[in-house]
């Protein structure tokens, strides 16, 4: 993916749409920094209308509370006063009940926690209410929910104010709120948008919500608690609910220090802004990025692409094919292009007038070449023929032994000419077919019936240079001679010869050359020895840059030629034949 991304990017057409693009960036940077102002100001709006919005619709709950915290602020300051008049406070705190709008309870919770003066439930226990426990632990001003109220049974927001006589705790007066009177719709709030209202208390505890208690915790803000949203003044902010929603919220103080109303409402931002689209404005920067790019890149795919790839195309039918075809220019192609054009064609033009001029060269230069291998060839068995005349009419053993080596040698130069001169390249050879070729005449020279002996040979696909085959077969020759002179097999068995050619990794080659042996222990003619045979085998490898070993058993003897095969270079390919391919 990266490579593809890497060979993209060296285009043409991509490094001008690059260039157009950072061209256009100040324009589209200025449009961007716009549409952010205007998404600005349209979270600026959302916020200040929904803090308007919160406060008046939580002004009924506000103005419930701050009564029901004024009358049970005033039954407290009278308990001490109905207490000492006789205590006659159930008539007066039921016509309170009756003559308020809204309230459902009103009493007074003695300090060991039995209600002793109240609209209704007089004399019951209350110690086991929560409310008992945090008012005798901490007496101060309290507004928190009950779900089961004692007296009604019902859902009430309860306040609670201490009583204090002559610096002393004594009790508490409670008033009920019931949930069911203390919201109106809110569609009639806002009807464009749905608006949400909770009121929580100033221990983050939730009095009243719009959605019902039950529901409350999904629509809180995933990123504060209540406890962080005790604002002392009016504050709005943008937050995702605990169920994924983006929503504005807004904070209302109710009753500073004691109760808070916390709205919100869908964030939008699609809504037109002073008779712009929010979208379409954040939308036209990247359509006009867009339409640039579309532009030019039709413009220099006709202009540039296309002319070039023809001109490519041309390129390549010229390489495998040598044809040079007339360009057809279009109308769009400017005057560069087309001169490039034809200064290619001047260019290919030249080249086959050169290449011609070169084949003539290397045609003549081959042909030459193999006609001296051919006269080479010829006048070593010229000298062949001659030694082998005074072969035959020499009577003393050891000159005839001295001159059927000098003839062998001869013969594996001769071979090396007529192989040089049977190839299709002049420059390699086939080292297989050349050692193949070599020792078949030695065997056969020295060994008048073959079924007399086993014979094994294989040969790998070795190429290599004339300059390496010359001191290789002449390498292989002395070798095969010696093999064939000690060749000899235990009474009863056929001597065994074996020849193997064998490439030794990617770069080295090996000549193996074994025979069985009578019965000794020691090859009388080793390399490391006084022999000539030996000297030349050694000399031979020095000239292949390789080096020869020896490998004895008492039942057979190895000679192993090891050498690098030259790597040869596809220039050296003649001219004719790199146009075939």
């Amino acid at each position: 993916m990266i490579t593809r991304i890497r060979e993209a990017s060296q285009s043409l057409t991509f490094r001008i749409a690059a260039l157009l693009a950072l061209a256009l960036l100040p324009i589209g940077l200025i449009s961007v920094a716009t549409t952010f102002q205007l998404l600005s100001q349209a979270d600026r709006k959302a916020e200040t209308n929904l803090m308007a919005l919160t406060a008046e619709a939580a002004a009924p709950e506000a103005s419930f509370i701050r009564t029901g915290i004024g009358a049970a602020s005033m039954l407290a300051s009278m308990i001490p006063q109905l207490r000492e008049t006789g205590w006659d406070c159930e008539r007066q705190l039921k016509r309170f009940i009756e003559q308020s709008d809204g309230f459902s309870f009103a009493g007074y919770i003695a300090l060991d926690g039995t209600i002793a003066c109240a609209s209704g439930g007089q004399g019951e226990n209350a110690s086991d209410r929560k409310i008992y426990r945090d008012m005798t632990e901490d007496p101060r001003t309290r507004i928190t929910v009950v779900r089961d109220a004692l007296v009604s049974r019902t859902s009430v927001v309860l306040i609670a104010v201490p009583v204090i006589e002559d610096g002393l705790y004594n009790g508490y007066v409670v008033v009920s709120l019931p949930h069911g009177k203390l919201f109106r719709p809110l569609d009639q709030v806002s009807a464009d948008r749905p608006l949400d209202l909770i009121t929580y208390n100033n221990d983050a505890e939730v009095l009243t919500s719009s959605r019902g208690l039950d529901d409350v915790e999904p629509h809180l803000p995933q990123h504060y608690d209540l406890a962080e949203l005790r604002y002392s003044k009016e504050g709005a902010f943008i937050d995702q609910t605990r169920d994924g929603l983006l929503r504005v919220f807004a904070v209302i103080p109710v009753v500073p220090g004691q109760v808070y109303a916390l709205g919100s409402w869908e964030h939008s931002r699609n809504d037109f802004i002073e008779g712009l689209s929010v979208t379409s404005s954040m939308l036209f920067p990247v359509a006009m990025w867009l339409v640039c790019l579309g532009v030019a890149f039709f413009a220099v795919q006709r202009m540039v692409i296309r002319p070039t790839r023809n001109l490519r195309a041309r390129m390549l039918q010229f390489m495998r094919s040598r044809r040079i075809s007339e360009p057809k220019h279009e109308a769009a192609t400017p005057r560069e292009l087309r001169d490039m054009e034809d200064t290619w064609m001047r260019l290919a033009e030249n080249v086959l007038h050169d290449e011609a001029e070169l084949y003539d060269t290397i045609h003549q230069r081959t042909v030459l070449l193999k006609e001296v291998h051919h006269r080479v060839k010829n006048n070593l068995q010229l000298i062949v023929s001659i030694l082998n005349m005074k072969v035959r009419k020499a009577r003393d053993p050891e000159v005839r032994n001295a001159l059927t080596d000098i003839r062998q040698r001869v013969m594996g130069i001769a071979r090396v000419h007529q192989e040089l001169y049977e190839t299709s390249t002049a420059e390699r050879v086939h080292a297989g077919e050349l050692l193949k070729a070599i020792v078949g005449h030695t065997v056969r020279s020295a060994i008048d019936d073959e079924s007399s002996i086993t014979f094994e040979e294989s040969y790998d696909e070795i190429v290599v240079y004339p300059d390496q085959a010359v001191p290789l077969s002449l390498a292989v020759t002395e070798l095969l001679t010696n093999a064939l002179k000690h060749l000899g097999a235990p009474d009863g068995e056929k001597p065994v010869l074996t020849v193997h050619l064998r490439r030794d990794g990617a770069d080295d080659a090996e000549v193996m050359i074994c025979n069985s042996l009578a019965g000794q222990s020691e090859h009388a003619d080793a390399p490391q020895g006084s022999g000539l045979g030996m000297a030349l085998v050694t000399a031979f490898a020095h000239q292949l840059e390789g080096n020869a070993t020896n490998e004895s058993t008492a039942e057979q003897f190895c000679s192993v030629l090891r050498f690098p095969v030259a790597d040869f270079d596809e220039t050296d390919v003649p001219t004719e034949l790199a146009w075939s391919t």
